[in-house]
Formats: C-alpha cells, structure tokens, sequence
C-alpha cells in the first residue's frame, strides 16, 4: 500500500511512547474512601432476595455453587449484582455443555444438575465476582458518553501478583438501556438489603485470553497476523504491536478497541494499492522490449500498454492473494513498517473498550490510536443503527476510505462482533481503514 505520507512515522514514536508508559500506569487502583457501615435494612439480602424471585432460581444456584452466597447475605457490606435471568442461564448451560442440553424446554433440574456438578466451583466464583461490583451503583451513575465507564468488579484475576488487581466491568446507558459491557439490563435497580440487583439478559463470562491470541488462531484474520509482523520489524522488544495486543502481564491495564480487517478486506486494500505498481512494472517491460525489437514509441506503447492491461489483474491478484505480501521485498518501498504500523493504529481505540450497544447513533468521528502522533486527526466516524435494545448494524469509516466500512454484527462466542478479551474489544469490519 503506498501508506500515507512520512508524517505517519510519527505514529511508531507514539506508539512507544504509549507502551513505554502502561507499566507504569498499571498500578493498584487507587483506594476510595471507607465507605460507612450501613444501618441494617428491613429488605432481605441479595443472596435471599434471589432465592425467593422465580426468574433468579437458577443463577441463585450458580452462586450456591461458587461459595459465595454468605457475602450476599451479609447486610454489613454493599453490592450491585447483575443477575442474569433464568432465560439466560439456560442459554449459558446449552453452551457450555456444547449444546447437549437445550437452551430452553428442558426442566429446570436438568440446568441445576449441570451447575451442580459439571460448573467447576472456580469458574462459577468466577463468573459471580465479575458481575458483582463491591458497592451500590443504580444506573444513573452509569454514564451516557461514549465509550462506557469501567467499574472494578469483585474478580481478581491474579491475587498472587496483586491483591488489588481487578477485572473491570463496563457499564453504560443509552436512550435503549443500561448496559454490562453489550449484554442489556432487563430489570435495573431491584433494591435488596445490602445493594443493588440488575437483572441481565446473558450471563457475563469474564474474558480468558487475549487480543493477540485470538488474532493468531483465526483463521480470517491472517493479514491482519502478517501486518502486525510487518510492522514491528526491528521494533524493540517492549514497543511492538505484538506487546500491547499480546502481553499478560499489562493486559487487566489495558482497555483496548480494535477493528480487524478480514482476510478479504486486506486483499481488497491490497489490490487497490498493488494494481498501479504491477501495471507500471509490466507496462516498462514490455515497452522495453518493444523499442528493442524495432517498434516505434507509438507502437510500443500500444504494445505495452495491451500487454499491462490484460496481464495486471492477474498477476496483482496472484501478487495479494496470500499474507506473505507483506513478506515480499519487491513491496517494501510500499509496505513500510512505520506506515504499516501507522494504518494499524488507526485500527485502535486506546483507553476504550467499545462495545457495540456504546456507538453513537448518529455518525461521531472518535479519535484512535494514531492521534497520540497526529493530534489535529478526526479520527474514524463511528454509528450504529439500532433494532429495539440492541445493534442490528454498525459503520466505522477512515477520513480516506469513500464508503464505510460495516461492522460484522455477530457477538455470539467466537463471533465477529463485541469479542471481549482480557485487554480489549474486537470488532471484525469488511474494509481497512485510511488515514489520508
């Protein structure tokens, strides 16, 4: 790609800067304030409160399950839990037990014998400390602006390297709701004796591995695995691309939105870039050879450029057909690292975990990544289109690209969209993104 003019180097400096500094600021929360022993509430405890609602029975058996359920009866300390509803349980056993049990129609024992002896007691603890916020929190302190506000959940994902480490839970309302990262707020603010109950449509799994993970084993991601590569060629060890998407130790720090070109869309960009540069090399070659068979510049041009128009398709689709393009010293000139780390970038919201139900309505533009290098860049202009509650499509547009690029509505597991990990938000798109 012929990627966009040298003030985009800039961008590599920036891009060290900012990893330079995440160790540094990923530090123990700060602590608050002590909150005041409550006085007792005539109101039962969370913990009773859901044993006694029909449509909490069976998440009050998760937390039966994870050992947890005296700190949701103990009035002395305040919570907010987001409980999903029995619906979405159901839904999480059918998953969970790889579909063997039905997501609905089956008895309800048969989704409280699978909690009760095939949920390991750590991934049930683990599930309930991460839809638990240690303090009461209505929705209306969510935040309406974009992105969302990240609130510390109970789940330590390491207590041995902190014991203030804490995955954050990311909460936000729009003129469709209250939202848990992008699963919808059902019933909010179901008071209880000791906190807050959100009653949710999903069960919240905390995230388990991380950007860079998903982006090597997927399949449609290989340019995307080949760029990043081409990128970080002679970077430094802690300034990579491959630092900030794969390192676990900066990760629970790190709140990350990338928008990953498909496969195909690499190829498309790709193409587009490539085609003038196989053109203009097949066109020389043949007018060369012409001139030196006795052809007259006129003729020779005619002749070469026959040759480059029916041969350039081809050969430029056999050129970007595979990631190893980027691997291809002919295209150096044109797939520089520092632009390729430049384009990647501006892929990245950095300090904002995105959900899709957190996208503007209305066409916003947003900075990314690359504006820590280009300051006065507008950005990427987001929007999302709404049906009911939830996201039926979404557009992310880069200043140069002529259209939008769409956002692959999918959030299912190992979906397309709203694909949560330990340091950010995936959103596959159909496009790349262009700065200038």
């Amino acid at each position: 790609m012929t990627f966009y003019k040298n003030h985009i180097k800039n961008g590599t400096l920036a891009i060290v800067a900012a990893i330079a500094t995440i160790t540094a600021c990923n530090k123990a929360p700060q602590d608050f304030d002590p909150i005041p022993t409550p006085l007792p509430s005539p109101a039962k405890a969370i913990g009773d409160t859901l044993k006694l609602s029909a449509d909490d029975s069976l998440f009050y058996k998760v937390i039966v399950r994870s050992s947890l359920l005296p700190i949701f009866n103990d009035k002395a300390k305040r919570f907010t839990l987001f409980s999903p509803n029995n619906a979405a349980v159901r839904q999480f056993v059918s998953g969970a037990s790889g579909g063997l049990i039905p997501p609905s129609g089956a008895p309800d024992s048969v989704y409280v014998k699978f909690i009760n002896t095939n949920l390991p007691v750590a991934s049930a603890a683990g599930i309930v400390q991460y839809q638990t916020l240690p303090q009461a929190v209505l929705t209306s302190s969510f935040g309406a602006t974009f992105a969302n506000l990240p609130y510390p959940t109970l789940l330590n994902p390491n207590p041995a390297a902190s014991p203030f480490l804490r995955f954050d839970g990311y909460v936000s309302t729009r003129t469709n709701g209250a939202w848990l990262n992008n699963i919808p707020v059902i019933a909010p603010n179901r008071m209880a004796g000791n906190g807050i109950i959100h009653s949710t449509a999903a069960v919240a799994v905390p995230p388990s591995t991380l950007l860079l993970d998903r982006i090597n084993s997927d399949a449609g991601l290989t340019f995307l695995k080949a760029a990043i590569a081409r990128a970080d060629s002679g970077a430094a060890p802690g300034s990579s691309l491959a630092y900030l998407l794969g390192t676990q130790s900066i990760a629970p720090g790190l709140n990350l939105t990338l928008f990953a070109p498909t496969d195909a869309a690499f190829q498309g960009a790709l193409y587009v870039q490539a085609y003038p540069v196989v053109y203009g090399q097949l066109y020389q070659g043949a007018y060369a050879a012409a001139i030196g068979g006795g052809a007259t510049p006129a003729q020779a041009d005619a002749a070469a450029t026959a040759f480059a128009t029916a041969n350039a398709p081809a050969q430029t689709t056999a050129l970007t057909s595979s990631p190893t393009v980027f691997q291809n010293p002919a295209l150096y000139p044109f797939l520089t690292a520092t632009a390729v780390k430049g384009i990647l970038a501006y892929h990245l919201f950095f300090g904002q975990r995105a959900f899709t139900p957190n996208l503007p309505a209305t066409a916003t533009a947003i900075p990314t990544f690359l504006n820590s290098a280009v300051p006065a860049h507008p950005g990427v202009t987001v929007a999302a289109t709404f049906t009911g509650p939830v996201v039926s499509a979404a557009t992310v547009k880069g200043l140069a690209n002529p259209t939008a690029s769409n956002l692959l509505i999918n959030p299912l597991p190992t979906g397309s969209s709203d694909q949560h990990y330990i340091n950010g938000v995936m959103h596959k798109i159909d496009q790349v993104l262009f700065p200038q």
